[in-house]
């Protein structure tokens, strides 16, 4: 998903007003009417704008869980160094699995350096911003849940079934020191489950802000994984797992 300047500036007034009209939107942008209805459409059906008559709002939280584009918007500068730390690990003619967050699309354009390389991903945005850079993309298929860009259910679990990857990139919402890796949305813990069955090696993705919490829904044990990424030293994490 390729989003423009304008819509950009659109989204960044919108995260510090909870309702906005298109005619006040148009002054603040310098924009005619016609042509920020046409960006608010384009962002609505991408998932990341709630339209009602007259104005437009950013779509609520689901389950507590913030939208993949505030997501992508957040600790920005730690994924952009956890992916640059990962990259060591990508190889020419992979196969590659990343999960639907926003810590692994960071890694997009390192692969897109790569040759002969294919990407299985459940997440929209993801596999558009992929195919965009040229890199071989699969979805993973599925249904969406309330508006979300992941896509889950037995489409995805059987495409998940049919394939084994070389590698697989995910994160989560928690990580305590005794290792347990956790989420709060049960549903996309569940397809990181069967993603970690999927892939011959496993590379856990998290930056620092994680530390030390704990979300409801258990996926797995850090030494469960073969490679964790880190954008700074977890110094009460005991583990056998390679740490990057």
């Amino acid at each position: 998903m390729s989003i423009t300047v304008r819509q950009k500036q659109i989204l960044d007034i919108l995260s510090e007003r909870i309702f906005i009209t298109v005619e006040e939107l148009s002054k603040l942008t310098f924009t005619s009417s016609s042509s920020i209805r046409r960006d608010l459409t384009y962002l609505q059906n991408n998932g990341l704008v709630k339209r009602s008559h007259g104005g437009v709002s950013l779509p609520e939280p689901l389950n507590g869980v913030a939208s993949f584009y505030d997501r992508t918007r957040k600790s920005i500068k730690e994924k952009r160094l956890i992916a640059q730390k990962a990259s060591v690990l990508l190889q020419d003619g992979q196969s590659i699995i990343l999960d639907s967050s926003s810590t692994a699309s960071f890694l997009l354009p390192y692969i897109a350096k790569k040759k002969g390389v294919t990407v299985f991903t459940n997440n929209l945005s993801t596999a558009i911003s992929a195919i965009e850079l040229g890199i071989n993309t699969h979805s993973l298929g599925g249904s969406s849940a309330n508006g979300s860009l992941a896509l889950s259910g037995a489409e995805t679990y059987t495409a998940l079934s049919n394939i084994r990857a070389d590698i697989l990139f995910f994160s989560s919402q928690s990580i305590n020191s005794e290792g347990v890796i956790s989420d709060s949305t049960e549903e996309e813990n569940y397809v990181r489950l069967l993603m970690l069955k999927s892939a011959n090696k496993s590379v856990f993705l998290c930056d620092s802000k994680k530390f030390d919490t704990s979300s409801v829904y258990r996926l797995c044990n850090i030494n469960d994984v073969d490679v964790a990424v880190f954008d700074s030293e977890y110094k009460n994490l005991n583990t056998i797992c390679n740490l990057l």
